[in-house]
């Protein structure tokens, strides 16, 4: 095992707000792990960080494939025996041809956003619990949206404009906010904090340059609910706005 240190992975971290997640954490002299399907791009990411002063380590992870988990936490395990952080950010992301209103969605396109934005990022949680256990101060944060809000949803404007009756990705979200609750009430006892991130309407490719925040904006609320203290919330959904104190409502 390697000297102690504090420990964080970052899914989906070669590029766009897990790479600026991965990047803000390890400016915080946190160890990041850049977990990412594509060798390639993790791997420039990885050395994109290095050459940054950020002590960073990739690890070829597939949320959507149960093999690359278990690899992954088999790795993570011999190499460190504990891990601190757990940011689930690698998503499905709704596409301008997908037909994703209420009264035309497929069937087989749910199930695609169910299956990476739930049910992946569940088995990813629960693959690693145990060594989250091992931190002495372990913190989950699970990315998600506005969109996700059935609050928010309910309303006839949305702070990015009018909101694109997508399905797909909202069923996804919300069902994905209802793990956050509740994985939160379960491990409160054992001092694990579990929390919501929404990043905002960002710069990223999904947003495109015209968005109304950058990238760098968007990875805050994910950095500060990384590193909360012992006193900080669980169980909550934090925006962007206003220096990310903005708690959403579900």
């Amino acid at each position: 095992m390697e000297t102690r240190k504090k420990i964080a992975l970052i899914t989906g971290a070669n590029r766009g707000l897990g790479f600026e997640i991965a990047r803000q954490l390890g400016k915080k002299q946190i160890k990041v792990l850049i977990g990412a399907r594509n060798v390639t791009a993790g791997e420039a990411a990885t050395n994109r960080l290095i050459a940054e002063g950020i002590d960073a380590i990739f690890f070829l992870l597939d949320i959507t494939q149960a093999d690359s988990i278990s690899n992954t936490v088999k790795l993570v395990t011999e190499k460190f025996g504990y891990l601190d952080i757990l940011v689930n950010n690698a998503a499905c992301l709704p596409k301008a041809t997908d037909a994703g209103s209420p009264s035309q969605v497929g069937k087989q396109l749910l199930l695609d956003f169910l299956e990476t934005n739930l049910l992946a990022q569940i088995s990813v949680t629960q693959s690693f619990l145990p060594l989250i256990r091992q931190s002495t101060a372990g913190r989950i944060v699970n990315m998600s949206s506005t969109i996700g809000s059935v609050t928010i949803s309910g309303e006839h404007l949305h702070q990015n404009g009018t909101k694109p009756p997508r399905i797909p990705y909202a069923v996804s979200k919300a069902a994905f906010n209802m793990f956050t609750v509740l994985l939160a009430k379960e491990l409160r006892s054992e001092g694990i904090k579990v929390n919501s991130a929404d990043p905002g309407l960002t710069q990223t490719d999904a947003g495109g340059p015209n968005a109304p925040y950058t990238v760098e904006q968007g990875a805050r609320p994910a950095v500060w609910l990384s590193c909360l203290d012992d006193n900080g919330p669980t169980g909550c959904f934090f925006t962007h706005v206003d220096n990310h104190v903005v708690n959403n409502p579900w």
